[in-house]
């Protein structure tokens, strides 16, 4: 079944695309979704006419998100995380956290633009990427540093204080 995009979709094709799908991927998800509707002659003409104001806007939407990449990427995040005297991290730093932290520094970015397939685990610095348009990426760094050992917080705990330090740190 051919459909003509209205939206993009990963791994399919660009707005204004005309694709051929199978029929229950078109009726089930794309086309109630509205990212699609059937390649029909009057939608495929119907097409054509506003090509060139559509050309316009996505230029612009690439150009936005070009500035917005540009801005990404120096960003490092800091994060500081328990961490025990092996050195494993108690906790991790998922989407939730990145995209936090983001729109801490006033990048309002989509939770679902966040390229992390599992959350970090490990001290030092990740590369996360930022998926914007589709030719268009980011790359941030995500720094994870030690905030003290269990053992550190349990030894310097009065005696008294022991049993609640070893509870909070996990």
């Amino acid at each position: 079944m051919k459909v003509i995009l209205k939206q993009n979709v990963k791994n399919l094709g660009m707005v204004g695309s005309i694709v051929d799908v199978k029929p229950g991927y078109a009726r089930n998800f794309l086309i109630p979704h509205r990212l699609a509707e059937l390649a029909t002659e009057g939608a495929i003409k119907n097409w054509q006419l506003g090509a060139e104001r559509r050309a316009k806007r996505i230029e612009a939407e690439l150009a936005e998100a070009r500035a917005i990449a540009e801005k990404l990427a120096g960003v490092v995040l800091p994060f500081t995380k328990t961490v025990n005297s092996d050195g494993v991290v108690f906790g991790s730093v998922n989407k939730a956290d990145i995209y936090k932290a983001l729109n801490a520094l006033g990048h309002n970015i989509s939770k679902d633009a966040i390229e992390l397939n599992m959350p970090i685990k490990a001290l030092g610095e990740t590369e996360v990427g930022i998926y914007l348009k589709p030719t268009v990426t980011a790359t941030i760094k995500v720094q994870i540093n030690p905030l003290t050992t269990v053992e550190e917080k349990v030894a310097d705990a009065k005696p008294e204080e022991k049993a609640e330090a070893v509870a909070e740190a996990k």
